[in-house]
């Protein structure tokens, strides 16, 4: 089995978190996404992390897919639940559904600074709008986090929700128009010394 990653993406973490609660250790394989890499081409038309390529050569794209992949494959009891039971999935997937839709504004902020300068597409209308997403994401977690788990096993919600603090983190810590978010931070220093974050926070190579 192998997982194509690389060191900074939410996504990355996300999948790399799940596996790791449900007993899956899997060393990432480092790829660059930018660099046209074959061996992620190869596996993932869109060239995209993380690509999960299975023991029998199927691989599997895009880290929700790949967490209801371990659902299904590693179901509770046996193995920890990541969505939980009746009632309370609900809220656990939307609270996971509020920090992926802020992650995915966040990821194509970065992304399209690569192709133009900062403030080009920063404060254009599409700009405003992800970077609007990004703060308003934030803000309906940090009002739902006393929702989230800080003990136990995670669930997704916990897992994305620690995903989007430390990405926003790393990527946009001096922008004065990132939001406080305290409960948020808590959270994240909750979960911070469990091996599946402790093992996946992100980082900017050297």
């Amino acid at each position: 089995m192998q997982l194509l990653a690389n060191t900074t993406s939410p996504f990355v973490r996300i999948a790399r978190a799940a596996m790791i609660e449900k007993g899956l250790e899997v060393e990432p394989t480092i790829v660059d996404p930018w660099a046209d890499d074959a061996r992620l081409r190869t596996a993932n038309t869109a060239t995209r992390v993380p690509t999960l390529v299975l023991d029998d050569g199927t691989p599997l794209s895009e880290c929700l897919l790949i967490v209801q992949w371990l659902e299904a494959t590693r179901p509770a009891p046996q193995w920890p639940g990541l969505v939980g039971q009746g009632a309370a999935t609900a809220g656990i997937l939307s609270r996971a559904g509020i920090a992926i839709g802020a992650i995915e504004a966040s990821t194509i902020t970065i992304i399209t600074r690569k192709v133009t300068a900062p403030v080009l597409f920063d404060e254009t209308p599409v700009g405003l709008r992800r970077r609007r997403s990004m703060v308003e994401g934030m803000q309906r977690l940090e009002a739902q986090a006393g929702a989230i788990a800080t003990s136990g096993t995670p669930t997704l919600d916990a897992i994305a929700a620690v995903t989007l603090h430390d990405y926003q983190q790393l990527r946009f810590a001096d922008q004065a128009w990132l939001p406080a978010t305290p409960r948020l931070k808590a959270l994240a220093e909750a979960w911070g010394a469990r091996p599946s974050f402790a093992r996946t926070k992100p980082y900017i190579a050297a």
